[in-house]
């Protein structure tokens, strides 16, 4: 059966899932169990069909990209949440005060119900997925929304979907315009969304009129500070191999980076280094995935030209491609010295261009990107351990790492989410598992006191309150 491509269909769908949701409850952990391992199963059988797909929606992505930025996570995901979920599911005893003895109390995690999940083109497998993996972990239905830039790869999910799941549990439906424009409004019992935070705003607008909870994981501009003392070449590899991965089309890639003055030219030098280095052959290279759309390749031309125009020295890897349809790559490009005025320190730059400001002391770095909007993630290159863990813990972001980038994002261990304008709530491991459930409180009565609380109060309800009043 198509998916639906049409705002009743999609309805239809929902009201299907609820139905079931109301009348069999939550998936029960061998339901669970199956559903996740047929899902590991199909990733893995279907692992090149995924990764020509993928290169087929963004023009060219090398396949090893594909693996290691999409493939494996999942894979990792997947191992890491079957293997734990039984422990997961128990519930949980909570303490009781003493005024309630011999009474007992526990914690039960409940599915919430339906789960709708909006898909994001710039990691259209991992970030359709990984959501997924957290909400039927969590014994929810599950309706996804796949962006509508990746094509080929979501046509291939799809079928993934359909053979491991009946629509009553598990369902995609088509993106076409009129189902992007109202799914959030929907009225799911929460919505999962991973993506700008212009279009995490219109969600979050369309799920509150029906109190549809959300998770966001949206991404802004995260900030690389390498700190006196640090080494700007080590630093400057681990930084453009990250903010190249997917031509800069990652919502934690760095998006600028802060250096000592004094080593600017060094980190520059080394940085220039690290791209001739990752893609030798350059535009032709086959490892330098593309950027899909001539919109967005306009997009960063104008935050490039306008960089060179407020005095920023302008260096590209090769030649910007002459205005075309379809993918084409756009070369790395690296803009220093930024300035806060610059168009390309002002809105998230998701592309191969990377702004690098100078600054004079540690605390006016530190002061920089605190006075700006919380990141999705902050990356922090120093030698002083202890230094790193305690300026890094004083600064807002959704996560943090330390002498590397994008790596905590590979790990199922850590919440995946944002804070501020980066976003609310997490998913992923057991974090995706209990922000998908409801953690329901249970009391067990067991108090002969309780009754001392209700008129008519006497001698004995005044003792007690002096007492509960006194000691808590």
């Amino acid at each position: 059966m198509a998916p639906p491509g049409d705002l009743a269909g999609v309805q239809a769908l929902l009201a299907v899932q609820q139905a079931g949701w109301r009348a069999q409850g939550g998936l029960g952990y061998a339901q669970r169990r199956a559903l996740l391992g047929a899902l590991a199963a199909q990733l893995a059988h279907r692992r090149a069909d995924l990764c020509a797909a993928l290169a087929r929606d963004f023009g060219n992505r090398h396949p090893r990209e594909s693996e290691i930025y999409e493939l494996y996570p999942l894979r990792a995901e997947l191992r890491f949440v079957r293997r734990r979920l039984k422990s997961w599911m128990r519930p949980r005893a909570a303490g009781v005060r003493w005024p309630f003895w011999p009474g007992s109390a526990w914690v039960v995690p409940q599915p919430l119900g339906v789960v709708g999940i909006v898909g994001a083109w710039n990691y259209p497998l991992l970030l359709t997925v990984l959501p997924a993996i957290s909400a039927i972990a969590a014994g929810n239905r599950v309706i996804i929304k796949p962006p509508r830039l990746a094509p080929n790869s979501m046509a291939v999910l799809g079928e993934i979907v359909a053979a491991i799941a009946p629509p009553e549990l598990l369902a995609m439906v088509a993106p076409t315009p009129e189902v992007d424009a109202g799914f959030a409004g929907l009225g799911f019992n929460h919505l999962v969304f991973s993506g700008s935070t212009r279009t995490g705003r219109a969600i979050a607008r369309q799920a509150a009129r029906g109190l549809t909870p959300v998770t966001l994981s949206l991404s802004g501009k995260s900030p690389a500070l390498v700190a006196p003392g640090a080494d700007p070449s080590k630093a400057a590899r681990a930084l453009m191999a990250a903010k190249l991965v997917n031509a800069g089309q990652t919502c934690i890639a760095p998006d600028y980076v802060l250096v000592p003055a004094g080593v600017l030219a060094a980190f520059v030098a080394a940085a220039q280094a690290e791209v001739a280095r990752l893609y030798p052959r350059g535009a032709d290279d086959g490892a330098y995935t593309h950027v899909p759309e001539p919109a967005l390749r306009a997009r960063l031309s104008a935050l490039v030209d306008d960089a060179g125009q407020q005095g920023a020295r302008v260096w590209r890897a090769w030649a910007e491609p002459p205005p075309a349809p379809g993918a084409a790559p756009f070369p790395p490009v690296l803009l220093w010295p930024a300035t806060p005025a610059m168009l390309a320190m002002q809105e998230e730059i998701f592309g191969p261009a990377l702004p690098v400001l100078p600054y004079e002391t540690l605390d006016e770095a530190v002061t920089f990107v605190r006075a700006r909007p919380a990141p999705l993630a902050l990356y922090w290159f120093d030698p002083d351990l202890a230094r790193a863990r305690r300026e890094t813990a004083a600064i807002p972001a959704g996560g943090v790492a330390i002498n590397a980038a994008l790596l905590q994002a590979a790990q199922p261990s850590l919440p995946f989410g944002g804070v501020g304008e980066s976003g609310m709530g997490h998913y992923r491991g057991r974090f995706g598992f209990e922000r998908l459930s409801h953690l329901q409180g249970v009391y067990r009565h067991g108090s002969p006191a309780a009754r001392l609380a209700r008129p008519p109060f006497g001698a004995r309800a005044a003792r007690l309150m002096a007492a509960l009043l006194r000691w808590g």
